[in-house]
């Protein structure tokens, strides 16, 4: 009889894929950044309004550290971070379509929820 080999893991590629799911919430700073004086036009507010959006989005971050670490304790890494990511992704198409300036804040916060994920666990 022959043995059946059993597939080895790809661990590089498990390690590229964590690494850029830590690196969500990074990246959605650093994009966001120049963007502030266009989405202050765009929205007919000040850059000091949009500017907390960023603060808002550092809120979610460090709430979101705080919630993930004891969930992927409790309930594994995998389904928090399947979570996360698909959190992230919804509410950022939903912040390409806000129409106020509130209304993305909230979403900023969201996305750091979701981002925060993939920094805890990833």
């Amino acid at each position: 009889m022959t043995a059946i080999a059993k597939s080895q893991p790809s661990y590089p590629r498990l390690a590229l894929i964590l690494g850029a799911l830590a690196a969500f919430g990074p990246l959605s700073i650093d994009t966001y950044l120049p963007a502030l004086p266009t989405i202050a036009t765009d929205f007919a507010t000040t850059t000091a309004a949009v500017q907390q959006t960023l603060s808002a989005f550092f809120v979610g971050l460090a709430l979101g550290q705080l919630f993930y670490g004891p969930v992927s304790d409790r309930m594994g890494r995998r389904a928090p971070l399947l979570f996360g990511c698909a959190m992230y992704t919804v509410v950022s198409i939903g912040c390409a379509f806000a129409g106020s300036t509130i209304g993305l804040m909230g979403l900023r916060f969201l996305q750091a929820l979701g981002s925060s994920a993939g920094v805890v666990i990833g």
